[in-house]
């Protein structure tokens, strides 16, 4: 894995991978961007190609590729070095699953499932022409990987037990149910539809209801599907259907769409809509809003268009536009889900993406096109669609709704922004609280920026100020603050020095610079000796220390003298 690991880095600098996810803008020799892991305005986030490393003085996140993919992708090591070696044209050595840990177990337990129900699929022609009725081409369902699972207790359980996998594990991965009585597959009598993880490694599955079992047991009315429990591989409130194959399209193209179902993912997706992924009857999770917002902070929701679709729109809405997301809807013909609209008329679905509107206009429409009179329109206004305008954290576009609704409404704006000040706050925040840096004084600050010209300029190859002096004035001066800085800061100030005097306009401007630090460091050093002479001079006073106290005041005068020296010279 070290040999795979050294030969993506060699393929793939940091700047080919983060530019990728983020927009990078020049820096001097480093580039900038604003950080994908926390919220901010002002751009706090550099990448240095000479160092392959990226530092955000924001949050503290700095690594190398491979953490970036792992971080910005919610992936393992092992995930981002897939993606990582897919990308680099890099092929990996399959590990043998007896020797793998069980996390790589479990991983290979999904993929021999996969296999298993797709080759079950070749072969049930019922199934394929069942998905054909539906529209999906040969095409989709292959690259999608869509299986079958017979209509049998044990047959998946058996195949696996032959791969060699133990039981406790295959029950692990989730696609075994244990009881008293033994272990029984999961999914019977299903169409199988892979879930992902970022990487495109299989995690789950959701199973379509397509027949009965053979033996006539478990004749009850089936649930319609049914999804993978959660697992060590498997947390559905962080993977979307579809992501893996979606992520590189919503990037390119600016926004995502959000639709709730597996068909109606393979049909847009076939329709071009590449940039679809499905929630698989949940609601939108804040981990799922992060993972979209990190490509783009625009999605359009296109859910049915009957009242359980537009009360699930409302609760990915609200928590969406609490996190900073633009979000639209997709207003579909009653009676009509995304999948049967693209089967029937591929261009309409088209013109539904584009004509998508505001969460908020979109609402608005539907309660005034609703029978009743002009208060009843008011009342539900103030139900339905104000916690909208309440969670958008933008206040110029909170404003923008506020007077479109009044407008709407025939009244003045002042009412409507009571009745949003009486609204809870609620919701999550996509960015990361930092942690709470120590209090550094202004003598470990001046440190701290010597420290840091000076390992900036020791990694470079023709250094611009004489680099050993300065360690040897440094060590001098403060050698406990040099020792003590970690693997982990030393980063942070090579940053933070490339950032700041990257740009000078030659050597004399560095040596002025240092020159002048390293006599405001000897002076905050002198302040603060003179501080603590001054304080036990007190406490030698108040205890009538004569003797004491002389050589106290001795050191005092000495130390001022000093100080009078470094301002002279300054």
């Amino acid at each position: 894995m070290a040999n795979e690991v050294e030969q993506i880095k060699e393929r793939l600098s940091i700047v080919d991978v983060i530019s990728s996810y983020v927009k990078l803008e020049k820096a001097g020799v480093n580039l900038r961007a604003r950080c994908p892991f926390h919220s901010e305005k002002t751009p706090s986030f550099f990448v240095s190609p000479a160092r392959n490393s990226y530092y955000c003085f924001g949050c503290g996140a700095k690594g190398d590729i491979f953490s970036f993919v792992e971080a910005f992708e919610g992936l393992d090591f092992v995930g981002a070095l897939k993606a990582l070696a897919a990308k680099a044209g890099v092929s990996l050595v399959r590990e043998d699953p007896k020797i793998s840990d069980e996390r790589s177990k479990l991983f290979a337990i999904m993929e021999a499932a996969v296999s298993f129900f797709e080759s079950n699929f070749k072969v049930h022609v019922s199934a394929q022409e069942y998905l054909r009725g539906r529209g999906l081409t040969e095409a989709t369902a292959a690259h999608f990987r869509i299986g079958y699972a017979k209509p049998e207790w044990r047959e998946l359980l058996g195949h696996l037990r032959k791969k060699g996998f133990s039981d406790r594990l295959i029950i692990t991965s989730g696609l075994v149910k244990e009881i008293e009585r033994g272990a029984y597959d999961r999914f019977r009598g299903r169409i199988m539809f892979p879930i992902a993880d970022s990487a495109g490694r299989v995690v789950a599955f959701s199973g379509r209801f397509f027949e009965p079992m053979r033996d006539g047991k478990g004749a009850e009315e089936p649930a319609k599907y049914i999804n993978s429990p959660e697992t060590p591989l498997f947390a559905k409130s962080k993977i979307l259907y579809g992501f893996d194959t979606a992520k590189h399209s919503i990037r390119k193209h600016d926004f995502s769409i959000v639709v709730e179902g597996q068909m109606d993912l393979l049909m847009s997706h076939q329709a071009g809509y590449t940039n679809t992924v499905a929630l698989s009857g949940t609601a939108l999770s804040a981990e799922q809003v992060t993972q979209l917002m990190r490509l783009s902070r625009n999605t359009v929701f296109a859910f049915d268009a009957d009242r359980a679709g537009i009360l699930s729109s409302g609760r990915s809405a609200e928590l969406a536009l609490s996190m900073g997301m633009n979000v639209k809807v997709a207003s579909l013909p009653k009676g009509v889900d995304p999948a049967d609209l693209v089967k029937e008329a591929p261009l309409k679905w088209k013109e539904v993406i584009r004509q998508s509107k505001h969460i908020i206009d979109f609402y608005l429409d539907v309660i005034e096109g609703e029978e009743g009179d002009l208060r009843t329109f008011r009342l539900k206004v103030q139900e339905t669609v104000l916690p909208f305008v309440a969670r958008i954290g933008n206040k110029i576009d909170q404003a923008h709704f506020v007077a479109s609704i009044a407008s709407r409404l025939n009244l003045s704006e002042n009412p409507i922004w009571e009745e949003l000040e009486k609204i809870p706050a609620k919701g999550e925040s996509v960015a990361k609280v930092p942690e709470q840096k120590p209090f550094l004084s202004r003598r470990d600050l001046i440190g701290r920026k010597l420290i840091g010209i000076l390992l900036w300029q020791e990694g470079l190859e023709k250094p611009s100020i004489e680099v050993e002096k300065l360690r040897g004035e440094l060590t001098a001066l403060a050698g406990a603050m040099v020792g003590s800085i970690s693997q982990d800061m030393k980063q942070e100030l090579i940053f933070e020095a490339e950032v700041a005097y990257e740009r000078t306009s030659g050597v004399d401007d560095i040596d002025k610079e240092i020159s002048e630090l390293l006599n405001e460091f000897k002076r905050e050093e002198l302040l603060a000796r003179r501080n603590a002479v001054t304080e036990a001079l007190k406490r030698a006073e108040k205890a009538g220390n004569a003797a004491e106290q002389r050589k106290l005041e001795e050191e005092h005068r000495r130390l001022s003298t000093d100080l009078l020296g470094l301002s002279v010279r300054k």
